[in-house]
């Protein structure tokens, strides 16, 4: 299981409750790949190779 995190001026002020439901994920055996909005924004191509990999990794 995998979770992407979009990270970008919305998480700025949710931190502890964006680690607090990480954490609860993580228990239950999700995985996280984390970005910034600003790669996903101007580097969409790069981001998607980092998922397609990890996602090769772990099948």
């Amino acid at each position: 299981m995998l979770a992407i995190e979009i990270d970008g001026d919305s998480h700025d002020y949710a931190y502890e409750v964006d680690k607090a439901r990480q954490e609860k994920l993580e228990s239950l055996g999700v995985r996280f790949l984390r970005f910034e909005d600003i790669e996903v924004k101007q580097n969409i191509s790069n981001v998607l190779r980092e998922v397609e990999a990890w996602v090769l990794e772990n099948r």
